[in-house]
């Protein structure tokens, strides 16, 4: 595709201040440089706590004036002198998890988060306004080219191909962030025919993880609170329910954690992705006490609380627990690969897609669509 001219400005979604209201606001357009791609965004996902994010009520350190932003998919249309696999007009999935070249432990969430306190670095990579730190709620997004993927115009193979929407991007986007702990790379290593407790299983992320492992070919055992969001996930998975892969279990129906691990019964792995307010619930023991001798256990939840844990058990099983902060490049490419040949399957669920003008009501309708299954997203 032949170059193309950018206007001088574009349309964005722009944050001041936790105490005041976003803003749609013409930001000069950015400047192509050494590393970078700019991109066309043609949708971007919103998050389902972006609201608690964007009003204070999660403690989110992020240099401001900033725009904001998640996963986006749209067309490259300008790229850094050094790009050698990306080309102009290529279709791409821009990532949010952001590392530092000269420190990969330095990380951040692209128009989310910079990092602070609990072992998480603060880092300098989202402070130049014309570099990484506006984010994909806007016409136009720049991002560093290691978070830009190329993804295919089709998944599936043979006769189950299907042209791929953006919205079926964005469900991988989300996807990818609980097959972080499901891989070897500091997650759990599971494996095909192993079975797998995730809790709690009936929300975005705990949903796409029961999601994942199911088409890694692990037999798994969700736990949930809500009646309504467990059968949401056994009517969206049935064929699953149906060939004995997956079973749910609602954790309030048990006194304790005792009673709660006799009914998982003995698993091989547990993943956890529990949000702040589960950090008192004993589904954490519950779950420890049913994985086997050297089962392996991942915590990927937004507690930062301490929580107690069963020493005996641990040691006695020779339990691995690891925690994992989102997940690896190769995850990002594994998984685009897993949807290009028909393994995961990115067509389920239901999504609902806002203007950029429309951000009040697009920000309470993804608060209260946080299913699996459920996805809000702006097409700016």
């Amino acid at each position: 595709m032949s170059e193309v001219t950018l206007p001088p400005t574009h349309r964005a979604l722009v944050l001041t201040s936790t105490s005041q209201p976003l803003e749609v606001r013409e930001l000069p357009m950015y400047t192509p440089s050494l590393g970078s791609a700019i991109v066309r965004v043609t949708a971007t996902s919103i998050i389902t706590y972006a609201r608690e994010v964007l009003t204070g009520v999660r403690k989110y350190d992020y240099p401001k004036p900033y725009v904001p932003g998640s996963a986006a998919v749209g067309r490259v249309v300008a790229l850094g002198n050094d790009a050698t696999t990306l080309r102009v007009g290529d279709l791409v999935l821009t990532d949010i998890w952001m590392h530092a070249r000269d420190d990969p432990t330095q990380r951040c969430l692209h128009g989310v988060y910079q990092g602070g306190p609990n072992g998480a670095p603060v880092t300098h990579l989202v402070q130049d306004e014309d570099g990484w730190r506006h984010g994909s709620w806007a016409q136009y997004v720049k991002v560093p080219l290691e978070n830009c993927y190329r993804i295919p115009d089709v998944i599936g193979a043979g006769v189950g191909a299907l042209r791929a929407e953006p919205v079926h991007w964005l469900r991988l986007a989300q996807m990818v962030v609980p097959f972080g702990g499901l891989t070897g790379d500091g997650g759990v290593d599971l494996r095909a025919g192993e079975s797998i407790v995730i809790a709690p299983a009936t929300g975005g992320f705990g949903g796409s993880a029961v999601d994942v492992a199911l088409a890694m070919g692990a037999r798994v055992i969700a736990l949930g609170r809500s009646e309504e969001g467990l059968r949401r996930l056994e009517d969206g998975l049935r064929s699953y329910v149906d060939a004995g892969r997956l079973r749910t279990i609602r954790m309030c129906e048990y006194a304790d954690a005792d009673a709660l691990a006799a009914a998982i019964g003995t698993v091989d792995c547990y993943l956890d992705i529990s949000p702040p307010m589960a950090a008192h619930s004993f589904h954490f023991k519950a779950c420890l006490l049913a994985l086997g001798v050297r089962g392996r256990a991942c915590l990927m939840g937004g507690i930062q609380e301490d929580i107690p844990l069963p020493h005996g058990a641990i040691l006695w099983k020779d339990l691995r627990i690891t925690g994992k902060w989102m997940y690896e490049r190769k995850a990002v490419l594994d998984m685009i690969k897993m949807a290009e040949t028909g393994v995961l399957d990115l067509t389920k669920g239901e999504s609902w897609s806002f203007g950029l003008e429309d951000w009040g009501a697009a920000l309470i309708h993804a608060e209260k669509h946080a299913r699996w299954g459920q996805l809000t997203f702006f097409e700016p």
